[in-house]
């Protein structure tokens, strides 16, 4: 069976549907497709900053996903041997007047069924679950994507395309000198805690040569929990088994941590870290990456949903504004994100720098950070937290 659509996007992740109802709220039509039949509970937590949520409010999905998030009182980083916290960051309503978006925290489905409910009801954007794509080719006119599903093969026909297929995107294979995943040497382990506290704070714990993050999720008692290690694992499904023993040799420096002995007890799921680096091309003469499909990054400063809100809203933009013309619009579009894509990545980088340090480096940490104001430290990220995407 053969389709035909204006704008196809492999992938109906965060990036994919943030693309797909910006193009829907400029008037243009899209097919949006992705191998699994519903939404799940695939993933953890993640933190939805108010670079993204700033996104949502003007996709009018903001308050649904509110509706179900948590609003932390505090971001802090603390040293997991000695369990003593030495930055505690209030999130105050001055703070927030001054971002002009909120900051919330959530599980990733509720993120991900907000955007996918919004795309089902808007009358512009056609949704095909369980449909993998396995082929792509393009012309100079058009791109052609053969899709399989339970009932057999489709084969949509596009004037263009965006590959929102995360870290293993099959669209990137059609980009030339488009980046490769790599494997970083380092494994996620996520889990789900609960947790005495009343404090609704986001933590990052700082070990050597790892971290852990909790914060809460669903409500206030339920804590999000991801631990850092090194290690590999194949490519496959969030939930995966590894060898416990880095898990193991992390808890057991953490032991000082609030509500480490619930951490203690959790069933733990593992996601390696890989990467693409961003340097790679992103776009053929119409085919466009977006996401983790361009740039796929680690963890290290909680901006892997808000980079996927960032791109699926530039990208809708860029084309909305010049739909009949991709030449214009991809690099436009390429132009606008480079820049900022680079900056959260060496940020990511420098993060797990300071995360892991082990011996006299840590000590040093601990002080600076110890005598460091708050106030100062959000100020140094207004780069990050206040960007905003031009129309």
């Amino acid at each position: 069976m053969t389709e035909e659509t204006n704008i196809f996007i492999a992938g109906a992740g965060i990036a994919g549907l943030t693309a797909a109802l910006t193009l829907a709220q400029r008037g243009l039509d899209v097919a949006i497709a992705d191998a699994f039949e519903e939404p799940s509970e695939v993933g953890a937590g993640l933190q939805v900053a108010p670079n993204a949520s700033a996104v949502l409010s003007s996709l009018g999905v903001l308050d649904s996903l509110a509706e179900r998030a948590i609003s932390p009182s505090s971001i802090r980083l603390g040293d997991a041997p000695s369990g003593q916290i030495l930055l505690d960051m209030a999130i105050t309503q001055e703070w927030l007047d001054r971002m002009g978006a909120p900051y919330l925290t959530a599980h990733r489905a509720v993120l991900h069924g907000v955007l996918y409910q919004a795309a089902l009801a808007h009358p512009s954007i056609r949704v095909l679950p369980g449909h993998a794509v396995v082929e792509v080719r393009e012309s100079e006119e058009r791109v052609t994507t053969v899709l399989r599903s339970g009932e057999g093969e489709t084969v949509m026909v596009s004037r263009l395309a965006i590959g929102a297929d995360g870290i293993w995107s099959k669209m990137r294979e059609s980009i030339r000198d488009a980046a490769v995943p790599r494997s970083t040497g380092r494994i996620a382990w996520r889990a789900i805690a609960p947790t005495a506290s009343d404090a609704k704070c986001v933590t990052a714990w700082m070990l050597p040569k790892g971290h852990i993050v909790t914060y809460p999720v669903r409500n206030a008692d339920t804590l999000n929990v991801v631990a850092i290690t090194s290690g590999t694992s194949k490519q496959g499904d969030w939930a995966q088994s590894a060898e416990a023993g880095p898990l193991a040799r992390l808890l057991g420096e953490a032991r000082s941590i609030d509500g480490f002995a619930a951490i203690e007890k959790a069933n733990w799921t593992t996601w390696p870290l890989n990467a693409v680096d961003p340097a790679g091309s992103w776009h053929s003469a119409r085919i466009l990456l977006i996401g983790d499909a361009a740039h796929g990054m680690e963890p290290f400063a909680a901006q892997g949903a808000a980079m996927a809100i960032e791109d699926g809203y530039a990208a809708g933009i860029c084309i909305g504004n010049q739909p009949d013309e991709p030449a214009k619009s991809f690099p436009r579009y390429s132009a606008m994100r480079r820049g900022r894509v680079a900056k959260v990545a060496k940020r990511t980088e420098f993060n797990r720098w300071v995360y892991h340090q082990s011996g006299p480096g840590r000590k040093a940490r601990n002080l600076y950070f110890s005598m460091r104001k708050p106030a100062a430290f959000f100020t140094d990220l207004d780069w990050l937290y206040r960007y905003r995407i031009s129309e």
